[in-house]
């Protein structure tokens, strides 16, 4: 009996709920969690996760310690020349997260000035230090400190990808989605090593494979139900 291919797969120490739970929490699940899974069982692999920082984890991948990552990679024009994508498997939008009882931040322009949060070598942070240069940014490792931060005031608002502020949300009426920022739709992608054609080639079989037989959208409405990206 031949043995499985493991296939080491990165993900981000404080992965956001609902794409991921933390590795290390009593009940491991998330969209993607079971996405892979989904994925795995047909193709017949093994999957080991390996965690680390965000900040750390696409250059892992890029130096080939790890095979791919699966934990809400934005596919990018400049994330391409490094890293194979598999096609797209959610689409979303950047959205500043604010208290719930802000009214000063409605617009875009009102972010002017505004203490943004954001999670050092997320795509927000990039956009935010592009189209905000005004804005006091304030820098954390993982989503969980920056919502922790805007609850407790010390920051204005943060910038997070629509899926995951809405999965922090569903457990915190204290804060609430002031504005989904203009132009910034966008699409996670399994991300692989550069070249490894073959692997990403047998991923969009088993993607197309899942979304026809339904097995997709039973797992989008088990984790996004009635969610606004």
């Amino acid at each position: 009996m031949a043995l499985k291919r493991v296939l080491k797969v990165g993900l981000d120490s404080a992965a956001p709920f609902p794409m991921h739970s933390d590795y290390n929490s009593e009940r491991f699940e998330g969209f993607e969690v079971d996405l892979l899974s989904a994925i795995a069982k047909h193709l017949d692999f093994e999957i080991q996760y390996e965690v680390s920082l965000w900040k750390k984890i696409l250059g892992k991948l890029f130096k080939g310690e790890l095979d791919l990552i699966c934990s809400a990679v934005t596919m990018t024009a400049t994330r391409k020349h490094i890293l194979e994508f598999t096609e797209p498997y959610l689409h979303f939008r950047l959205c500043a997260v604010v208290p719930a009882n802000d009214v000063l931040i409605n617009e875009v322009k009102d972010l002017k000035e505004k203490r943004v949060g954001v999670r050092i070598a997320a795509e927000a942070e990039r956009h935010v230090h592009t189209k905000f240069p005004d804005a006091n940014m304030v820098h954390a490792d993982t989503n969980k400190e920056l919502y922790h931060q805007l609850e407790l005031g010390e920051i204005d608002a943060l910038i997070d990808d629509s899926p995951i502020a809405n999965g922090f949300l569903q457990k915190n009426d204290k804060l609430k989605i002031g504005l989904f920022l203009p132009g910034t739709d966008s699409q996670y992608a399994i991300a692989m090593k550069k070249g490894d054609v073959e692997l990403k080639n047998q991923f969009n079989e088993a993607l197309k494979l899942i979304r026809e037989n339904g097995t997709y959208d039973v797992l989008y409405n088990k984790w996004f139900f009635g969610m606004n990206f």
